[in-house]
């Protein structure tokens, strides 16, 4: 994400809600460390040194949910790389990874964009036409269902690279000049994602030019609000006053997809672009404002000068209309991506589905902000398979739910319960709000009812065999309050917390949690608390900030860095952002791939094979010091890396 506006360590959750450490405190004096072994004891008596201690009585016990299954454990396949400095990439002995798509492809051979220069040159025409900007979210959809030679490649483009001075690698310049109409109208047509007809040929991946299905779609794209909150005078605007058609989609992070064969964009940062000219030094933000980050003044893109609508003096309702999952019909060019108001709006990480067992459809989000909140969506409708037109509008009707994590007693190797809150005008904490309400100011609704507190909750993934639940609680590195019980002042390498529904079923209210692993920096002073991690965590696989999570179909947890890539003091030895792969049932992890210089490694998706992996490289080089991938002096650019095997087997067996 964009470290000069990164404001995701700084809370605006200002409730009295109880913090998950907390919780998890209260989970270890009640249970003590003897029930915990291996990899688990070690987590369990790292969080007893480092959390702090909050009074309370246990809830209910939760009903056992039934053991799934065995299953064959997933094989770690691959000898684990040594940490990674360079700026190139490196990869585990006996494959290959090979950049792919750099912002800037031209998805068309002739007309504007049909080529690209280097230099950063291109117009906000060209650039509506070519492959955008930091690359994050991805999905392989292929042709015809089945294909692992040729298929639909979608990407989200989270935003451009910038410092003080404006938009550096953008324009090709690293001091560059102030924003202009162009400047900013460019940036937009950088921002949103790419739809990308792929083919492999003799081995080799390339774009399919003047596809019908190429197709860029971005920040001033029309989109369709629905849902219960569609028209709702929240979102309306002068510009649109009914409420139910906004122009584009802004700060698409981390993705989803559908059984049903539709993308997941998810808006995350979106509060960044909103600002005021309207005398900036007058606070004159609402209190929801606040509480979802916009910018008291001007901020650092400057689309607030250009375009009215992101100014929230002049257009207050404009940012109400942005902070959605975003589904878009890949296979389908003309169609209008829609803003799935049911699921909430907050700052989404990325959108994780999995169906109940009686058929409804359930998808899993996180807002990626200090001290925020865990979701789950829950359909009205049952997901009906090979029936486009009963799926079709399954996200806009069903329940929201919130994540309130107790220490109540758990079963085996969990450490507590959990309960899902139901985010409903039936709730009594939301009495006299509207359903739009609740869904436009998501937030708000959270902090009324009791959310946990979570430190930054980012992906979200469903284990394909038994249905538990992991996600990234990547850091949390704002935290500034310590005492005897807490000498910790930050959480600077995050942790990985997992969960069981009750009954194994996506659509129960209640569960079992757990945390997998803490990460952290063997290699440091062990006495520090801040240093230490789990003992599955050691100095051959040390890394910081977990973000990007998801599973192979053989259940193999492959994991993505977005940290601190200095190589120095708290981050010595860990070397630049990575990709692991563990193993739920052992919870070995070995680090499998690192990126270049000043990266995030993120978004991941296989061919049905599982013989090619795509991940995302993004902004390589946000400080000036890579020239990835083309090397040189050429500008970095965000780019997709494939990844296979050489003797053509499966990715990490």
């Amino acid at each position: 994400m964009n470290k000069p506006l990164d404001l995701d360590d700084m809370p605006t959750n200002l409730s009295a809600n109880e913090h998950f450490q907390q919780v998890v405190d209260r989970a270890v004096s009640r249970r003590g460390f003897i029930v915990k072994t291996g990899a688990s004891a070690a987590t369990v008596a790292f969080l007893s040194a480092g959390l702090t201690a909050c009074g309370g009585s246990d809830d209910d016990p939760l009903p056992p949910a039934p053991a799934p299954a065995p299953e064959p454990e997933p094989t770690l396949g691959f000898t684990a790389i040594t940490a990674y400095t360079e700026d190139g990439v490196s990869v585990a002995a006996g494959y290959t990874a090979t950049a792919f798509v750099p912002w800037g492809t031209p998805l068309f051979s002739t007309g504007p964009g049909s080529t690209w220069a280097g230099d950063g040159s291109e117009t906000a025409a060209d650039q509506a036409r070519q492959v955008g900007d930091n690359h994050d979210g991805i999905h392989f959809f292929p042709i015809d269902g089945k294909s692992s030679d040729e298929g639909l490649l979608v990407m989200n483009h989270e935003y451009s690279t910038t410092s003080s001075a404006g938009y550096d690698t953008l324009f090709g310049a690293t001091a560059a000049p102030a924003n202009t109409l162009e400047r900013v109208n460019k940036a937009i047509n950088a921002w949103g994602c790419s739809v990308i007809h792929i083919k492999r040929t003799a081995g080799k991946w390339n774009v399919v030019l003047d596809s019908q299905y190429n197709r860029r779609i971005t920040s001033s794209t029309p989109m369709l609000l629905t849902g219960p909150a569609a028209g709702d005078a929240l979102l309306q605007t002068s510009a649109d006053p009914t409420g139910t058609i906004v122009l584009g989609t802004i700060n698409n992070c981390g993705n989803g997809y559908t059984p049903w064969g539709t993308y997941l964009t998810c808006e995350e940062n979106w509060n960044n672009n909103f600002g005021t000219t309207v005398e900036p030094t007058v606070d004159g933000r609402t209190a929801a404002q606040k509480r979802y980050g916009l910018v008291s003044g001007s901020t650092g893109y400057g689309w607030e000068v250009f375009h009215d609508r992101f100014d929230y003096k002049k257009e207050a309702n404009e940012a109400n209309r942005f902070g959605w999952i975003v589904e878009i019909d890949p296979f389908d060019p003309t169609s209008t991506p829609k803003k799935r108001t049911a699921l909430g709006r907050i700052k989404h990480e990325n959108a994780a589905y999995a169906i109940a067992a009686d058929g409804r459809v359930v998808v899993y989000t996180g807002d990626d902000q200090a001290n925020d909140y865990i979701y789950k969506f829950v359909s009205t409708d049952k997901y009906v398979a090979g029936d486009m037109l009963n799926n079709r509008n399954l996200l806009d009707s069903g329940t929201l739910y919130v994540g309130k994590f107790n220490d109540g007693a758990a079963t085996g190797d969990f450490m507590g319960t959990g309960e899902w809150i139901p985010l409903t005008t039936a709730n009594p904490a939301l009495s006299g709000r509207s359903l739009a309400e609740i869904l436009v100011n998501t937030r708000l609704a959270g902090d009324a009812v009791g959310a946990t507190k979570m430190d930054r909750p980012e992906w979200v993934a469903v284990h394909p065999k038994t249905n538990e639940v992991y996600v990234t609680l990547t850091n949390n590195s704002g935290r500034t309050v310590t005492d005897d019980a807490n000498p910790r002042t930050a959480n600077r390498y995050g942790q990985i917390i997992r969960w069981r529904e009750a009954g194994n079923d996506a659509a129960a209210l209640t569960f079992e949690w757990d945390l997998f692993v803490l990460a952290g920096n063997p290699t440091m002073d062990q006495t520090n608390p801040l240093n230490k991690g789990s003992a599955n965590v050691t100095a051959a696989n040390t890394f910081n900030s977990p973000d990007g999570l998801g599973f192979d179909q053989s259940g193999r947890l492959w994991i993505e860095t977005d940290g601190g890539y200095s190589n120095t003091g708290n981050y010595a030895n860990q070397g630049n952002n990575q990709m692991l792969a563990a193993d739920p049932v052992t919870q070995e992890i070995r680090r499998f791939f690192a990126g270049p210089k000043e990266c995030e490694v993120t978004g991941l998706t296989f061919t049905p094979d599982s013989k090619t992996l795509f991940i995302n490289v993004q902004h390589p080089g946000e400080n000036g010091n890579s020239h990835w991938p083309e090397g040189g002096t050429a500008l970095p650019r965000s780019a997709t890396v494939i990844i296979t095997k050489n003797d053509g087997g499966v990715i990490g067996s």
